[in-house]
């Protein structure tokens, strides 16, 4: 059977997400992915840079020196920890923990996170520069 009634939309205007803080955080958040994927596209121009030889990988370390290229990867960087610290505060929400009978609050959890994030960083960073 079919009605011939228009179906109701809310309407949704195209600036939703200025009403609320939350909102805006929750865009702010989202948009961490097109710095994401610059880093990505950056990272394989260099792999195939370091594929095609010395001269090519010369031209690649070049491209990395340009202000405008360490500006944006700072900016990367900023929001690749914005969106790393969303997701350690969600990993306790995630998965109950129970110690003793009582459920364990979030802040160990999330300083276990950034220990191991911090402890790998330095691992990383040592192989890289002294191996």
């Amino acid at each position: 059977m079919t009605t011939k009634r228009k179906a109701w939309v809310r309407p949704m205007p195209s600036s939703w997400w200025k009403t609320l803080p939350f909102y805006r955080f929750y865009m702010l958040r989202e948009g961490t992915a097109v710095p994401a994927v610059w880093f990505s596209l950056e990272l394989i121009f260099g792999l195939f840079a370091l594929k095609h030889g010395p001269q090519s990988w010369e031209g690649f370390v070049h491209f990395l020196q340009n202000p405008i290229v360490l500006l944006i990867n700072l900016v990367t960087l900023a929001a690749a920890l914005l969106h790393t610290k969303t997701w350690f505060d969600l990993a306790p929400k995630a998965q109950l923990i129970i110690v003793k009978g009582e459920k364990m609050g979030p802040e160990p959890v999330v300083k276990g996170l950034w220990v191991v994030t911090a402890v790998v960083t330095v691992v990383v960073l040592f192989v890289a520069l002294f191996w």
